[in-house]
């Protein structure tokens, strides 16, 4: 037990927290797609969930990203057409309570008249801690996720789940790609970044009533800077609802819900190598994504999420193409897997 029912406004106090320190972190970053520690039954897509994976247990998760953007007349005749991600996360639960994640991507990036730069990216590693406001041996207070709180488990409307994820990345993925006359791709076409970056989130999740449960994250990523310049900071807010519509627990197909996200991107500008801000990037946007989670069995979920920029405030929108809320949408299916 974390606290007892005495202490319990101490989480308060831990919340304040977390929120002031994510506020204040600088963050970044554009033009990768990304991967929420969201998977399970019920769980959200892009939203991240705080359910740990459970202590001896194993994840294998792939999360696919289609990307198409908008042509600005601008921009012709090198126009970035599409960019296609895969994600594949390897997940263990080293206890109830905290999970560790390592993540490889790869990364398909078009652009018009000037071709194709794909690779792998950068390798990156997480590591996750699951706690509650909740009830256990009939004492209310903030303890460490128990079996009863892992991936699979049944969900109880009495308990607050949280989670805090913190990772980095290591610059392990292509970053000398040539275009179609030779010259090199610019850093946002790259597959990889040639330096660490360095994220920190938190995660919460609640079952309002029976069959409704309802989800939010807040998260920053931020770069160190490299010859090439140093991409915008970039802070997260998501919220999701999940419904569930079907369940059938012996079942083939064992359970569907229906889910409704909100995703909010905040963008810092970009910086060029001669470290000046670049006045054509960063900016807000705000997506609305519909989608559907099917689990199969005990052990394999999968989500289907399209996200649709419905607002936006970007930093002189008329110099910028192939960037954050200049996309048609984003389409998004992932597939996990625990044994």
């Amino acid at each position: 037990m974390l606290a007892g029912k005495r202490h319990s406004h101490y989480f308060v106090y831990f919340i304040f927290f977390i929120f002031i320190f994510i506020i204040n972190t600088k963050s970044s970053f554009a033009h990768h797609g990304g991967v929420s520690s969201a998977f399970g039954p019920g769980a959200p897509i892009e939203t991240a969930s705080p359910l740990a994976l459970g202590k001896g247990n194993f994840l294998i998760f792939e999360k696919f990203e289609y990307v198409p953007f908008e042509h600005k007349e601008h921009a012709e005749p090198e126009n970035i057409d599409t960019f296609t991600f895969f994600n594949t996360v390897f997940g263990y639960g080293v206890t109830d309570a905290l999970s560790f994640y390592g993540i490889l991507p790869f990364a398909r990036k078009e652009q018009d008249s000037l071709g194709t730069s794909d690779g792998f990216g950068d390798l990156g590693l997480l590591v996750q801690y699951g706690f509650k406001l909740g009830e256990r041996d009939g004492i209310r207070g903030l303890y460490h996720f128990g079996p009863e709180d892992s991936y699979g488990a049944d969900y109880s409307s009495d308990d607050l789940k949280m989670s805090v994820i913190a990772g980095l990345t290591v610059p392990t993925g292509t970053t000398s790609n040539r275009d179609d006359e030779g010259n090199r791709f610019d850093m946002g076409m790259q597959p990889g970044f040639a330096a660490p970056s360095f994220t920190l989130g938190f995660a919460a999740s609640k079952m309002i009533i029976p069959h409704v449960t309802l989800t939010g994250d807040t998260s920053v990523l931020t770069f160190t800077e490299t010859n090439d310049g140093k991409p915008g900071n970039e802070l997260r807010f998501n919220a999701a609802g999940g419904y569930e519509i079907f369940e059938k627990t012996n079942g083939f197909l064992s359970r569907l819900d229906i889910i409704g996200e909100s995703n909010f991107l905040h963008l810092t500008k970009d910086m060029n190598e001669e470290s000046e801000k670049e006045n054509g990037s960063g900016g807000s946007i705000l997506y609305l994504s519909p989608g559907l989670r099917a689990t199969f069995g005990k052990h394999v979920s999968v989500g289907v999420l399209i996200k649709i920029p419905t607002w936006k405030d970007l930093n002189h929108e008329s110099e910028q193409q192939g960037a954050e809320g200049l996309e048609d949408y984003r389409a998004i299916v992932t597939c996990s897997v625990s044994f």
